[in-house]
C-alpha cells in the first residue's frame, strides 16, 4: 500500500489508497461568523503543478487542525506542496505551505523588470 503524509502547520495528513487521516492536533471547529468555505482552497504540488485531491471535507479538516487562523483564509490563499505521490512517489512525507496569491498590476511588472533593484 502506498502512502504519503502530507505536514501542514501542527497537522500531519495520512493519504492511502483506501482512506485519508489527520493526526497530531485536535479538530479545532470553524471560527464564529467564518464565511469562506475551506475545501474551496486549492492544493498544488509547487514541483509538477498537479493539483493534490483528496475526499470532501478534508481540506477544511487539514486546515483547522494545523493551527492556521482559519478566519484569515480567502479565495486569494492556496496551499503549495513540496512534491507529490506522482512526481515523488518514493518519497512518504510532503512539507505543505499556505500561500496567498496576488495578481500584479502592469505598474508592477515595469518595477519589477528594471534592472536597478536597489540595495534594501
Amino acid at each position: 500500500m502506498n502512502i504519503a503524509e502530507y505536514r501542514l502547520g501542527n497537522a500531519t495528513v495520512a493519504s492511502a489508497e483506501d482512506g485519508f487521516s489527520i493526526m497530531e492536533s485536535p479538530d479545532r471547529g470553524n471560527k464564529p461568523g467564518m464565511q469562506y468555505d475551506l475545501d474551496l482552497t486549492y492544493v498544488e504540488c509547487m514541483y509538477c503543478g498537479r493539483p493534490v485531491m483528496w475526499g470532501k471535507g478534508k481540506t477544511s479538516q487539514l486546515l483547522r487542525s494545523s493551527g492556521f487562523d482559519t478566519s484569515l483564509l480567502d479565495a486569494e490563499c492556496m496551499i503549495l506542496s513540496e512534491g507529490c505521490s506522482q512526481c515523488k512517489p518514493e518519497t512518504p512525507l510532503f512539507h505543505l505551505h499556505m500561500v496567498r496569491v496576488t495578481s500584479f498590476s502592469p505598474q508592477d511588472a515595469i518595477l519589477l523588470s528594471a534592472d536597478s533593484k536597489g540595495h534594501a
